[in-house]
């Protein structure tokens, strides 16, 4: 795709940034452990990734077969893994090149969808956020399912509008939440954008095409773990825990881990079993418990919208083994930035919505309508289904920063003229009036 304009300089600044800052952290602050020699999801990746990688199938902790979480993030190290060696920092390269390309994709999707302007403030925003920049030095899907995320939109607008359009989509779709369970939730980034654009029939003939085509990319999963697992499992068995921790008697609106049943990462039936019983434990609190359910909501989504600061003690700066990699005042520094950047990104974000306007914003352009819709069923998914934290919304800032950079342009041009009305009410500019 040829760029004109100084379009490809604007590219090579930003990507070239975006790579340095992020080969810079990886390098000097990157782990691939988990935290004191703990088991989580660091260590399931790792490990089904080797299984894959040597033949031994998608396998949990206990060598047995597994649909604890999602296969795409583990299936692809697998692949590096056999060209280059396991070598656990081959996460972390993959995280830089990915994260360095979401840079140029947002860029990209934020000139079609704004104007070269806006793509600068938007891509050059997200380059220096420091929740996905923390995420590049943990081998976890986040920096993967983001890149997913914002390339499954590029692609929304940047594909040519053609019959088979549809279907490449709903398999990419597919991909997506065969690496991370929130890609379910992406269906509604075309569906929202063609809305309005499309005659009805039209529109209900490429959203037919778009979900058969992501059904069968899943499918093949889906028959797997009917066979190995004994269980209608569609991607992963590890909603059913977060489901649980939504909604029980300890709920808080944050992780609760259930009290007797043990995590969800077992073997065979017995971990869909865990899964199922988790999932009706769940429901049937919730149905019985319809207030307590109403006051959650806002619970949860405080907990959403928490500081990126929390991933420095909970993952990069935790247990022994890397207590030397940051000290106090870096931990201090690191945290208050993630944190301030976080609720800055936030307000701003907010600010948009209510002073341009949520039917101004839907109607800037198609691709407006798509990250605003994905924005609020991802606040009822985390609000009202699951429950909130800071790492399920990092996946969320790219399009927030799409929101955000419209209001922000437009505080950055009328700087001039709020200075004005600033000085104009000074206590010395009343009195030269008076």
């Amino acid at each position: 795709m040829r760029l004109p304009g100084g379009r490809a300089r604007d590219l090579a600044v930003l990507a070239g940034s975006a790579f340095a800052l992020r080969l810079s952290w990886v390098l000097v602050y990157g782990r691939v452990n988990p935290p004191d020699g703990s088991i989580n999801d660091t260590t399931f990746y790792q490990f089904t990734a080797a299984s894959l990688a040597n033949g031994g199938g998608y396998s949990g902790l206990n060598f047995e077969p597994t649909a604890g979480w999602p296969p795409g993030f583990p299936f692809v190290m697998s692949l590096l893994y056999r060209a280059f060696g396991q070598r656990l920092s081959l996460a972390l390269a993959l995280n830089v090149v990915l994260a360095t390309a979401t840079v140029v994709l947002i860029y990209l999707i934020a000139d079609r969808m704004l104007g070269r302007r806006e793509a600068r403030v938007a891509a050059g925003l997200f380059a220096i956020l420091p929740g996905p920049l923390f995420m590049t030095g943990l081998y976890l899907s986040e920096t993967t399912f983001i890149f997913l995320v914002v390339g499954f939109l590029a692609l929304v607008l940047l594909l040519p509008d053609r019959r088979w359009t549809p279907v490449v989509l709903g398999v990419a779709l597919g991909l997506a939440a065969l690496t991370r369970g929130e890609g379910l939730l992406m269906p509604i980034i075309p569906l929202a954008v063609w809305w309005g654009h499309y005659a009805r029939r039209a529109w209900l003939t490429r959203t037919a095409l778009l979900l058969v085509a992501m059904a069968l990319t899943i499918a093949p999963w889906t028959i797997r773990n009917a066979i190995v697992m004994d269980g209608f499992v569609p991607v992963g068995n590890n909603p059913s825990g977060t489901l649980w921790s939504g909604h029980n008697p300890d709920a808080n609106g944050w992780i609760v881990n259930p009290a007797k049943l043990p995590t969800v990462v077992g073997s065979g039936a017995k971990e869909t079993q865990q899964a199922r019983e988790l999932r009706r434990q769940a429901i049937h609190w919730a149905v019985r418990h319809p207030l307590e359910e109403l006051g959650l909501i806002p619970r949860r989504l405080l907990m959403l919208n928490q500081g990126s600061g929390g991933s420095i003690g909970g993952w990069l700066n935790a247990g022994p083994r890397y207590q030397w990699q940051l000290g106090t005042s870096s931990i201090l520094v690191f945290t208050v930035l993630g944190d301030a950047f976080g609720y800055f990104l936030l307000l701003a974000t907010l600010a948009s919505v209510t002073l341009i306007g949520v039917r101004r914003l839907w109607r800037m352009h198609p691709g407006m309508q798509g990250v605003l819709a994905y924005l609020a069923l991802c606040l009822v998914n985390y609000g009202v289904v699951y429950y909130g934290q800071w790492r399920y919304r990092i996946p969320m800032e790219p399009f927030m920063v799409l929101v955000a950079t419209p209001l922000l342009l437009r505080l950055w041009d009328a700087r001039g003229r709020l200075a004005d009305t600033a000085a104009r009410l000074t206590p010395e500019a009343r009195l030269a009036r008076d």
